[in-house]
C-alpha cells in the first residue's frame, strides 16, 4: 500500500507545481519561469541527497539511464508538447499527451516483463478515461490527422521515462540519485536551448513575481520526485504510472479553491473526477 499512497503524493505535489505555474505564466514568460522552476527542484535534489545519503556513486554506470531521462524528460517532451499545443489547440493536446499510463504499461509488459493484473489494466483505463473527460473541451477539426503524432510522441516519452526510471532505481543506492541527476541534466538542457534560442527580455515586478511563483513550484516538484521515484523503487510500472499520472484528479479541486475566476464546476468535471477514483481504487485493491 505504501507505493501507491507514494505515487499519488508525487501525483498531488506535480498538481499544487501546475496551480503555482498557472498563476506565475500570467506574469513571466514560460521558459525563463520554467528555468526557475528546475532550478529549485534541482536545488533541492541535491540538498536532499546530501542530507540524507552517506553512499553516492556517481560513476554507477546505471547513473547514464537518468542523463537519458534528464534529456529527453522533460527537454525534448516539452518541445512536442508545445508543438502539440501549437498546431491542435491545448485541449486536443493535454488529452493526447494523458495517454501516457497506457503506454507504459505496455511499454513495462514487454520490455519489463510485467504482468498487470486484470484490475490493474482496468483501473489505469478508467484513470485515462477521466483524464480525457476532465482536459476535453471539444473541438471542431482545423488540424491534420498528421499532427497528433506531437502529443503523443510527449506521452511516448512520458511513459518511457517510468520505465527507465524503474530500470534505474533498481540499479543504485537510493532513488533521489537518479532523481538528481535527472535534474540536473533537464536544468542543464534548458538552460543551453534557452540561450541559444530564447528572446531575453527585462524583468519587471510583475516579472519578478512570477519568478517566485515558478520558483515556488520547483520545491513542489522536488517533493513529487522524490514520491515518484522512491514509489518507481518500490513497485511495478503498470501500478505506479497510472497513480503519478493523474495529476488531474487534484488540480480540479485546486483550481476551484485558488483559481476560482477560471476554473468553473461541471456535472461533466465531476462525472471525469469520479472516474479517476474509481480507476485509484481498482488499482490499489490488490494491495489493499
Amino acid at each position: 500500500m505504501l507505493p501507491i499512497l507514494l505515487g499519488l503524493f508525487g501525483s498531488f505535489w506535480f498538481a499544487v507545481s501546475m496551480i503555482f505555474i498557472n498563476r506565475g505564466i500570467l506574469a513571466v514568460d514560460y521558459f525563463r519561469g520554467l528555468l526557475a522552476n528546475l532550478g529549485v527542484n534541482a536545488l533541492c535534489l541535491c540538498i536532499y541527497l546530501s542530507l540524507s545519503s552517506d553512499r553516492i556513486d556517481l560513476r554507477a554506470p546505471a547513473n547514464l539511464i537518468f542523463v537519458a531521462i534528464g534529456i529527453f524528460v522533460p527537454g525534448v517532451s516539452r518541445f512536442f508538447i508545445f508543438k502539440g499545443m501549437e498546431r491542435l489547440g491545448a485541449s486536443i493536446s493535454a488529452c493526447l499527451t494523458n495517454s501516457t499510463p497506457l503506454f507504459a504499461i505496455v511499454f513495462a509488459v514487454f520490455f519489463l516483463g510485467e504482468r498487470p493484473t486484470l484490475t490493474n489494466l482496468l483501473g489505469a483505463l478508467s484513470i485515462v478515461a477521466g483524464i480525457v473527460s476532465l482536459s476535453w473541451r471539444g473541438a471542431a477539426k482545423t488540424w491534420r490527422t498528421r499532427d497528433l503524432v506531437f502529443p503523443l510522441a510527449a506521452a511516448f516519452l512520458f511513459a518511457g521515462r517510468d520505465n527507465l526510471v524503474r530500470v534505474g532505481v533498481l540499479q543504485i543506492h537510493s532513488p533521489v540519485v537518479g532523481a538528481a541527476i535527472a535534474s540536473i541534466v533537464s536544468l542543464a538542457t534548458m538552460t543551453l536551448i534557452y540561450c541559444a534560442l530564447a528572446e531575453k527580455r527585462p524583468l519587471d515586478d510583475a516579472g519578478r513575481r512570477g519568478l517566485a511563483l515558478f520558483a515556488a513550484s520547483g520545491f513542489m516538484n522536488f517533493l513529487s520526485y522524490v514520491f515518484i521515484y522512491t514509489a518507481l523503487s518500490m513497485e511495478r510500472v503498470s501500478l505506479i504510472s497510472p497513480l503519478v499520472n493523474c495529476s488531474s484528479l487534484f488540480v480540479l479541486p485546486l483550481s476551484i479553491i485558488f483559481l476560482k475566476d477560471v476554473e468553473k464546476l461541471t456535472a461533466r468535471k465531476i462525472g471525469a473526477t469520479a472516474l479517476v477514483i474509481f480507476g485509484v481504487l481498482l488499482i490499489s485493491w490488490e494491495k489493499l
